[in-house]
């Protein structure tokens, strides 16, 4: 097992005595050549002169948002939106989006925060789950302007297939009206030939929407009651 690769004490326990192999796996965490990372989950240290290094980011990741081979979870807030060009500033906390609320926790040193989405998404959804919360989060994505995020996202969206854009909007019925409003204004703008039908009628026509500098990318604001 390389150095750094989380494993599950459930995998390997398997068809052996439990009792036992907790022990061994204590007197191996004792002994420094095993790392207790939470319950039921260590890793192998690798050592450097600066001292045993920490899982990768990766590894982390993979153990918050898979379990059993499925998705239960992904990436994002800052850490997403800086990997993506949304702002230039640095992130110290991994924020990941599941079904249901888990406290803060650290793990290994990475700080972890939960948000919800509570209805049903598979994996492929998580590519266009993640343009929606940066929709959804534009006015708090920190150093940056719709005018910045906006033509970053619509070259993410342009990347997509016609039937994920279709699946996107559908998903997008689970967010902020806000939310719904701004896909729907960009996708007019950018992908014409795109039906928002789904989003537009499930908006309040009076419902007006605050965006400051909108403008700038979606000139047609009005259509879709940003102000």
């Amino acid at each position: 097992m390389p150095a750094g690769e989380v494993f599950a004490f459930s995998i390997l326990a398997e068809g052996q005595n439990e009792l036992a192999y907790l022990k061994a796996l204590s007197r191996m965490v004792q002994a420094g050549k095993l790392v207790r990372l939470e319950k039921g989950r260590y890793y192998k240290p690798k050592n450097t002169r600066f001292g045993a290094l920490r899982p990768s980011e990766a590894e982390i990741l993979k153990i918050l948002t898979q379990r059993g081979g499925k998705t239960i979870g992904y990436l994002t807030g800052n850490i997403l939106y800086n990997r993506w060009g949304l702002t230039t500033q640095m992130a110290s906390v991994l924020t990941i989006a599941r079904k249901s609320r888990l406290p803060q926790k650290e793990l290994s040193g990475y700080k972890v925060k939960f948000i919800v989405r509570p209805f049903v998404f598979k994996g492929a959804d998580i590519p266009l789950l993640q343009i929606l919360d940066s929709l959804t989060d534009i006015r708090k994505i920190p150093d940056t302007s719709p005018a910045k995020v906006i033509p970053i996202l619509v070259g993410r969206t342009g990347a997509l297939k016609e039937a994920q854009i279709s699946r996107m909007c559908t998903l997008a019925t689970e967010y902020p009206p806000s939310t719904r409003a701004l896909l729907g204004a960009l996708l007019e703008e950018y992908f014409p030939a795109q039906r928002v039908d789904v989003l537009r009628h499930s908006l309040n026509p009076l419902t007006k929407y605050k965006l400051k500098g909108i403008e700038a990318v979606l000139p047609d604001k009005a259509k879709w009651n940003f102000v």
